[in-house]
């Protein structure tokens, strides 16, 4: 194998399976637990398997569909049982009847890349083909048929990738994030529980007076779906996925592994992390993109660390911790209130009444020993809990997670502390009663002196005193 496995429940029977490719082309469908062959396994591709291997509701028939693609450029979308549903040729789709040699592939990315309202897969070729002075190539196909979509694929000028790059088995894996300014239509996208989904057009910018009306672009466009963030050579490529509109940032030395998107300086906007082949790390900020949890991808080639390939909004399933709760602060009492959205856009989901279960849990770290909250619900929407942390006062940091009944599991990490500073309460609620009890003592209490009108002149013995 040349891949990390993915571990997934694909045919829902509440057994893992674990999927995993060769270096001979052969693709197994195992028992997580008994390591024995699912019935119509393995599958044999006529190159070896160096990518991982994706999976993802795509056709909403209640069992998850794999995506395998090769060294060779063939890409084919499996059920569960191994059959077919469609199979591309990535270098026969350049040109029929070229020959056309691979140099590398990367791996694959899912996400609505058009904003259509389903899935596209993205992959990335460096190839030579005959009478072309391109030679990267960014593949963006529907993940239900396969189909290319508009302005896809996207070719990239040959003399911006090196010689010492092209002898690598792997192009870095492409990012998809949405970098547009106007984020505010995925409230109504993650909400639409798998509803058509009308046209998103965003409003252009209009300056000027009326005679003199010029229209200009928004930041990152004004075209529906992601941006695929693709580095080629020195260069990192920013792309449109609505429009096709390509943008190259130089970085100044080469760029191997994937981009990165968090918003890493504390700002509220979204950051693209670039780290080069000298060990140099850039962050490219962005100062008009809002951050949210569902638009970052901080964790290499996976989303979460588990078994989600998809970009957050537009993935099937998934979860997310509301601002009111996520926004960092130290929290004086016994429980800590958390809200969290709950969305399910699954295709067909409103027939599958057994589907629709979502196991929330909430976790100190990663640790299972350090389980806060578990619950099961059964319809999406939004909740609030309130968790007791039984491990005494300090800094936690809250990972929320939902695993599915495919055994997907979509995390979001917030950080909060927990009574730190409950010592300083209970010193103010200790000294508060004394101080307040003893300033009358000290304003109303007099001394007395030997000019007082009670004073007879008289000493204890009843005696005037000599003078």
């Amino acid at each position: 194998a040349l891949a990390s496995p993915t571990l997934a429940d694909v045919d829902g029977d509440n057994s893992m399976d674990l999927l995993v490719g060769t270096s001979m082309g052969m693709v197994y469908n195992l028992n997580a637990r008994t390591l024995t062959s699912r019935d119509g396994w393995p599958v044999q591709m006529k190159r070896g398997v160096e990518s991982r291997i994706l999976v993802e509701d795509v056709l909403g028939d209640t069992n998850l569909e794999i995506f395998v693609m090769d060294v060779g450029g063939n890409l084919v979308c499996l059920d569960h049982k191994g059959n077919v549903i469609w199979h591309r040729d990535l270098a026969k789709s350049l040109h029929q009847d070229l020959d056309i040699s691979i140099d590398s592939m990367s791996p694959m990315t899912l996400g609505d890349v058009d904003g259509d309202g389903t899935l596209d897969v993205v992959v990335v070729m460096s190839a030579a083909v005959p009478n072309m002075y391109e030679n990267v190539f960014v593949f963006a196909m529907s993940a239900a048929t396969g189909k290319d979509l508009d302005n896809f694929p996207f070719a990239i000028q040959g003399n911006l990738i090196d010689t010492a790059q092209k002898t690598q088995n792997k192009l870095p894996q492409p990012l998809l994030v949405d970098l547009h300014a106007d984020q505010s239509y995925w409230k109504s996208y993650i909400q639409r529980n798998n509803t058509s989904l009308e046209a998103i057009q965003r409003k252009l910018q209009q300056d000027g007076a009326s005679s003199s009306e010029k229209t200009t672009v928004p930041q990152g466009g004004k075209a529906r779906g992601l941006h695929i963030i693709q580095p080629v050579g020195k260069d990192v490529f920013i792309i449109e996925g609505g429009s096709g509109c390509a943008h190259p940032v130089p970085i100044g030395d080469e760029v191997t592994a994937m981009v990165q998107a968090d918003d890493v300086h504390g700002t509220g906007n979204l950051d693209l992390v670039v780290s080069t082949a000298s060990g140099n790390i850039v962050t490219l900020d962005s100062p008009g993109v809002p951050y949210h949890p569902l638009n970052v991808w901080n964790n290499g080639e996976v989303r979460n660390q588990g078994n989600t390939f998809a970009h957050g909004f537009s993935a099937s399933q998934g979860i997310y911790v509301l601002d009111v709760s996520r926004q960092y602060r130290d929290i004086f009492g016994i429980y800590v209130p958390v809200t969290f959205e709950i969305f399910d856009n699954r295709p067909n989901i409103q027939y599958e009444e057994a589907r629709r279960l979502y196991r929330v849990s909430i976790r100190d770290g990663t640790s299972s020993k350090r389980l806060l909250f578990f619950k099961e619900y059964n319809v999406t929407g939004t909740y609030t809990e309130r968790i007791y942390i039984n491990h005494g006062p300090g800094y936690y940091s809250l990972k929320v997670s939902l695993k599915t009944t495919h055994g997907l599991t979509y995390e979001d990490v917030f950080h909060i502390g927990y009574n730190v500073h409950f010592l300083d309460g209970f010193g103010l609620l200790l000294w508060l009663p004394l101080l307040v009890a003893g300033i009358p003592m000290l304003l109303c209490s007099r001394k007395k002196n030997w000019e007082d009108d009670d004073f007879d002149g008289e000493g204890i013995l009843g005696r005037e005193l000599p003078t």
